[in-house]
């Protein structure tokens, strides 16, 4: 199936050596009537072992039987081989040592996969983005990206996002829904399945990124949630150091997101001042870069470090000036700054910066002790770079004539 990609938005024509103009910024953010966790049979993947023992103790298990049947239960579903179906059944059950009390209740789970793959679009630098649908036909997309010491799965959490960034593609679709835990977990049930197949490609999938579709502060409880089990030692493993969870600046959650998950924090800044900011991230009306900070200083524990995520857009955010703007906020804070140049997206104007002005800016913000990476694009070709990420709209629209 050919999967056509979405027509870019028409901008009004701009004088040599002007600012972009970013997208008008939406009143408010998209959300759809219906964006709520589904409801259907519950499935396995929705609990971690916290949330299993909780559901085994008011089945009617002591409070310790609960909590091992549990961490048997994750094991023998979670921690098998990538794409493993486990038994599902009373006789599977018992020779686990689950007593007869647990079967109903654990039987009633559904173990199978929440989501099937759609499409699969192979990039030339050996990304792989995928289609997945859910069990209601909601379209979500991952990113697999290969590399020499680790594979990375990009991970979505919301089908859509309410967030309206001027340079995302998801943005453009609004919130339909949340995702639930399983079909958070299901990606990368999915994506190690496929990984093992490619694996004479590229590393071992290792690592995790909540940088797909989505706004993972809008989804925190599922996402958590999710987390726990990926991180779960008795299920997939995954090292919480592994594990970063990017937001826009949702600030009153970043308290409880250290509170609660061991994951690494990535902050999307992508301008040096408020106006800037708010021009291309309607967040910041709510939260505005001091209010960031002051969230970020207040809640990051000790030891951690906070990533910056810094899209370089020409003549938008990118001179030296801009640099130094940039050293003076996050001084003070234990952070690096990633600064990605800008893929396609839905704003024209919003352009990359030419390799000179890339290459002053790092200089620039390097010379004032500022940790700074360059993260170079993967998967754009194929529209699985970052901002790129649209599935429903991507599959919904007709394809050209």
């Amino acid at each position: 199936m050919r999967v056509p990609e979405i027509p870019e938005q028409s901008a009004p024509a701009l004088r040599a050596g002007d600012p972009p103009a970013p997208a008008p910024v939406p009143a408010r953010p998209l959300i759809r009537r219906s964006a709520r966790v589904p409801r259907w049979r519950a499935r396995l993947a929705d609990h971690d072992a916290d949330s299993l023992a909780e559901l085994l103790r008011k089945a009617g298990g002591t409070a310790s039987a609960a909590r091992a049947v549990a961490g048997k239960v994750v094991r023998h579903a979670f921690g098998a081989e990538p794409g493993a179906a486990p038994a599902w059944d009373a006789a599977a059950l018992a020779a686990l040592g689950v007593g007869a009390w647990a079967h109903e209740a654990l039987l009633a789970l559904d173990p199978g996969l929440s989501l099937e793959v759609a499409e699969r679009a192979p990039s030339g630098d050996d990304t792989l983005r995928l289609v997945l649908r859910a069990r209601d036909g909601a379209l979500i997309e991952s990113v697999l990206i290969p590399g020499p010491a680790r594979t990375t799965l990009c991970v979505s959490s919301q089908v859509g996002c309410a967030r309206a960034c001027a340079f995302c593609e998801t943005g453009r679709l609004g919130l339909a829904r949340q995702l639930a835990a399983g079909e958070i977990v299901d990606q990368v049930r999915i994506a190690l399945a496929l990984a093992e197949g490619q694996a004479r490609r590229g590393a071992p999938l290792r690592n995790l990124v909540f940088m797909g579709m989505g706004e993972p502060f809008d989804n925190l409880g599922e996402v958590l949630k999710a987390i726990r089990l990926l991180t779960d030692p008795r299920a997939f493993r995954f090292a919480p150091s592994h594990v970063t969870v990017s937001t826009v600046g949702v600030a009153d959650k970043i308290e409880a997101f250290f509170r609660e998950a061991r994951a690494e924090l990535a902050v999307s800044l992508n301008a040096p001042d408020d106006a800037r900011r708010q021009a291309i991230m309607p967040v910041n009306a709510r939260f505005s870069m001091a209010a960031l900070k002051e969230a970020l200083a207040r809640s990051l524990p000790p030891g951690r470090r906070v990533l910056f995520e810094y899209v370089l857009f020409d003549r938008f955010n990118d001179a030296p000036d801009d640099a130094d703007l940039l050293a003076a906020y996050v001084a003070g804070l234990r952070c690096r700054v990633n600064v990605i140049p800008c893929n396609p997206g839905p704003d024209p104007a919003l352009r990359p910066p030419s390799a000179e002005r890339l290459d002053a800016f790092v200089a620039r913000l390097s010379g004032h002790g500022v940790t700074t990476l360059v993260r170079r694009p993967r998967g754009r070709d194929v529209g699985g770079a970052c901002g790129q990420l649209a599935g429903m709209a991507r599959v919904r629209q007709p394809a050209p004539a």
